[in-house]
């Protein structure tokens, strides 16, 4: 018999929906945590602390579903990022902790890490020994881009702690490209120092690309993801990144915080399943049964009302 999964996208604290959205999918709640009657698993796409209410919770139920053999999961750049801050080597964090980046893991802080020290290190010790991809043969799940010579390097590092974790903060090392092309997508820099305010405020001088895309030709505002008319109409030289085929397995990730009413695929084997939870959006899943076109009727959401109510 073939597996069923269902792959939820960046969760960002809120235990609350990740639990309607599972009632939904058909989990019921056991003495071994959340699973499915027929046999389905979860896959987690990461991104699982920072922004929202509830971050001990979501991953409580995320562990003891991996550990239980009823789901899997990867990490995200917020893991990572929370790895690195909390990380010290000769004395000083791998992530320096100015205003922005603590802002950026300040629910973490709060939540857990402060009050919960000793439990913190335990939890970055089990954050560290997730993969940062899966290939699972009928399908692929990743953070934020699947890129085969990315993937294949990082299958020979193993756990992102010590030397590999001190590696990637390097930011003129290979492994700093490598995984960041992996948790963070590939990005390519305006030209002429140009730069547009981000959703955040940010002043931002790089874009994010489509990196499933053939993107030689295009101009910056037609490369960008997701779509912005703030991006300059300039021709892009060289991408810097390869396209994802169209004969390959359907590839699901997250990261990206979309902005949309209603989840849709990009193509018919490339999928984002991350629609803002941490910024008011809704939390998304897929139920994948096989299939090697991503069906519509296969999006599943659930998401917070303005008066705080999960709808489903």
């Amino acid at each position: 018999m073939n597996q069923h999964y269902d792959i939820i996208g960046d969760i960002h604290g809120h235990a609350a929906t990740l639990k309607k959205l599972l009632h939904k999918l058909g989990y019921e709640l056991t003495r071994d945590g959340f699973a499915h009657p027929a046999g389905r698993k979860v896959i987690y796409l990461g991104d699982f602390v920072d922004r929202g209410p509830e971050i001990r919770e979501v991953l409580m139920i995320a562990r003891k579903m991996v550990e239980n053999k009823t789901a899997l999961a990867i990490l995200g750049n917020h893991e990572v990022n929370a790895l690195r801050y909390h990380t010290l080597v000769d004395g000083q964090p791998l992530r320096d902790h100015g205003p922005n980046k603590k802002h950026q893991h300040q629910a973490t802080l709060d939540q857990l890490a402060d009050p919960y020290p000793d439990e913190w290190q335990e939890w970055m010790g089990w954050l560290a020994g997730l993969p940062l991809s899966l290939d699972l043969g009928g399908l692929r799940v990743v953070h934020a881009a699947w890129d085969d010579a990315a993937i294949a390097e990082m299958r020979t590092v193993g756990r992102l702690e010590g030397k590999a974790l001190e590696a990637y903060s390097r930011k003129d090392s290979p492994e700093h490209a490598t995984i960041s092309t992996i948790i963070n997508g590939p990005e390519a820099k305006l030209p002429d120092g140009q730069s547009f305010s981000a959703a955040d405020g940010a002043r931002r001088e790089e874009i994010r690309l489509q990196w499933w895309r053939d993107l030689r030709g295009t101009t910056y505002r037609e490369a960008v993801f997701p779509a912005s008319d703030l991006i300059p109409e300039l021709p892009m030289e060289d991408p810097g990144c390869r396209d994802y085929p169209v004969d390959a397995p359907p590839v699901f990730f997250g990261h990206y915080a979309v902005q949309a009413h209603e989840p849709a695929s990009i193509r018919h084997n490339v999928a984002c399943l991350d629609y803002g939870m941490g910024k008011g959006g809704f939390l998304c899943a897929y139920r994948w049964d096989g299939e090697q076109e991503i069906r519509p009727e296969g999006f599943v959401r659930a998401f917070i009302s303005e008066n705080e109510e999960v709808i489903v």
